[in-house]
């Protein structure tokens, strides 16, 4: 399987501002630069996901001070803490939430694919959660470095390009909803934040984060914010853009899957396609459950949304306590962090 690049040595010896604010966008963009504008946009306005920023910082903050989660990674970072306990919950969460999580992302491609959201798109998204299940059940290799910067940056160009022809595809309205909510999935688009926080001595370094933060809060502010004025484009356009958005979502549920089942193999001892298959079990249950229940796509990104809300709580709680005393052990200490990162909105791992 595919490393983790925030922690391979050439990753990690970046300290420059510039270094970092790049790594952290290369951490937290990518399909929610897509779902994210089609579910909610012009809602929930530009202010929701500028405040859910700054929370962000904050919480990268106190994190910092505590050691950063950047050379040990998150679990690791709570097991050191907290304890083995919840460092598995860590772990549980990661599994749960993004196995969950991928019904959304299907649903979203399947809206991409047909240009619309109505009930025709989720057996579409089924098929897409089995082909992608398929391919990530016998393929335990994800995409290369160069294949991820590849499909980063058509993340990016399919985004602008939605937003230049007058916004993405049309999704139910998320009017009326609560602020605290709505904000509840937009947490969707900052998966991959967990992990790639510098220790606060690295001043150059965190105060990249920050810059790559607020550089990813305004982006998403732009990408949501209203449409701007401009006439319906082509049909043949529309459809070569919502084709190419439903094939990029499709290859982060495949990469999804494969590391979602890596979480699986740590937390039963059991294979990675066992794994596989249960990530895929429990999308499609979401699938059906949202079919069943009418659920557009930002009610199915509430399972990511919360279970990452809770993650960034755990990782909260170990930060303000004093690392426990470390006890000899066979066991390899950072095995559990050296699984591939999940992808929810955005991490590039493959």
């Amino acid at each position: 399987m595919t490393p983790d690049p925030a922690r391979t040595p050439a990753a990690a010896g970046g300290d420059g501002s510039t270094a970092a604010a790049a790594k952290t966008l290369g951490a937290v963009l990518g399909a929610g630069a897509l779902l994210l504008p089609a579910a909610f946009a012009p809602q929930p306005g530009p202010w929701t996901g500028i405040a859910l920023a700054g929370v962000l910082a904050g919480w990268c903050l106190l994190v910092a001070a505590a050691g950063g989660t950047q050379d040990s990674g998150p679990v690791a970072f709570v097991r050191d803490r907290l304890g083995p306990g919840p460092a598995r919950a860590a772990t549980a969460l990661y599994f749960g939430g993004f196995a969950t999580g991928q019904a959304g992302v299907a649903l979203g491609a399947a809206g991409f694919a047909l240009g619309d959201s109505g009930w025709r798109a989720y057996p579409v998204a089924a098929g897409i959660l089995c082909t992608a299940a398929a391919y990530a059940w016998s393929a335990p290799r994800g995409l290369s470095p160069a294949g991820r910067r590849l499909r980063l940056a058509a993340v990016l160009a399919l985004a602008v390009s939605w937003r230049v022809l007058g916004g993405p595809l049309p999704h139910p309205g998320t009017a009326g909803r609560a602020a605290l909510l709505l904000a509840v999935p937009l947490l969707f688009g900052w998966v991959g934040l967990e992990g790639a926080v510098p220790a606060l001595p690295r001043r150059r370094a965190l105060g990249g984060t920050l810059l790559g933060i607020a550089l990813a809060a305004a982006l998403y502010a732009v990408l949501q914010g209203p449409p701007p004025a401009a006439p319906a484009p082509p049909a043949a356009a529309a459809a070569a853009l919502g084709l190419g958005s439903a094939a990029v979502c499709w290859t982060y549920c495949r990469t999804n899957l494969q590391a979602t089942a890596a979480r699986w193999t740590e937390l039963t001892g059991r294979s990675r396609r066992g794994g596989v298959l249960a990530a895929a079990a429990i999308a499609l249950g979401v699938l059906a459950a949202g079919r069943a229940a009418h659920w557009d796509v930002p009610v199915l990104l509430l399972g990511p949304g919360a279970a990452t809300a809770a993650l960034y709580t755990l990782i909260a709680l170990a930060a303000v306590r004093r690392p426990r005393p470390q006890e000899p052990t066979d066991h390899d200490h950072d095995h559990a962090d050296r699984v591939p990162v999940l992808e929810g909105a955005a991490r590039p791992a493959g």
